[in-house]
């Protein structure tokens, strides 16, 4: 077990070497991925991994990817991405349209290596079609893991991470690419996503949002986290803008006066006004 000592050494390592303080995950959380590192590098006990980071300092590095989970797929949770195409983007796109507003702002916090984010541009293309040029569009995708998004930015994946896709848009949005095995996204659709090094605790890193994505981050964060978290998002989303949520998680009791509920299965709330 991580001991109080051994946790302040781990905190104030990873605060002074790479700026992330690990107090904002759940405790339970950090002994997971602690132990799941220790297992890969044949470690047993605590004691003997801290004395490996302290002659080590670059573990530090792998022990983060330990704990950013970049697991993630195109279109996961094919029901959630029908319900945001139909209760969100379409109902957006004709408020937008009928007050003569062309801009559309979005924000995937937690993106990981960037299916998110670039299945909201595809699902873009797809609604807008022809009109898309006729809008402003900024899909802003964030993740604490700078080598995420390294690799969100190559835009390359294996048939794992699309199992979720259905083959027409996989067709169409995709190439192949027989020398890697992998499957590359089309610029087109790389053209509306900026990716950025952020933690979604801190400063939100743009205002005048219409909806964000934040599935499956909040679980691993704790209580306080979460509500400072939400807090932000609030801050930051236009009137009656949408959050999206993991099919895991729940509004904490002390967000229901920020958010109203849209659609419960799907994840998908609103802000109050």
């Amino acid at each position: 077990m991580l001991n109080n000592l051994d946790y302040k050494y781990l905190r104030n390592m990873m605060l002074k070497h790479l700026g992330i303080d690990i107090s904002i995950y759940k405790p339970q959380f950090i002994q997971r991925r602690l132990l799941a590192r220790m297992r890969t590098l044949n470690i047993s006990s605590v004691d003997e991994y801290i004395m490996y980071l302290k002659k080590n300092p670059h573990e530090l590095s792998f022990l983060l990817d330990n704990m950013t989970i970049n697991v993630s797929q195109f279109f996961r949770d094919a029901h959630v991405w029908e319900a945001v195409r139909e209760q969100v983007f379409k109902p957006l796109i004709l408020s937008k349209k009928k007050r003569g507003s062309r801009t559309l702002r979005i924000w995937s916090a937690g993106c990981a290596r960037g299916e998110e984010p670039y299945t909201i541009s595809i699902l873009l293309h797809e609604l807008l079609g022809l009109n898309l040029s006729g809008f402003t569009i900024t899909i802003l995708a964030t993740d604490l893991d700078p080598n995420a998004i390294k690799l969100a930015k190559i835009g390359e994946y294996d048939a794992r991470s699309l199992i979720e896709t259905p083959s027409s848009l996989l067709r169409k949005y995709f190439y192949y690419d027989e020398v890697k095995g992998k499957f590359r996204i089309k610029e087109y659709v790389k053209r509306l996503v900026k990716f950025k090094v952020h933690d979604v605790t801190q400063t939100p890193p743009m205002m005048f949002i219409d909806v964000i994505f934040c599935r499956y981050l909040l679980i691993y964060l704790s209580k306080d986290a979460q509500l400072r978290v939400l807090s932000n998002f609030y801050r930051v989303l236009n009137s009656r803008g949408y959050l999206i949520l993991g099919a895991s998680e729940f509004l904490p009791e002390k967000a229901h006066n920020m958010f109203i509920t849209v659609n419960l299965k799907a994840r998908i709330y609103r802000k109050r006004i």
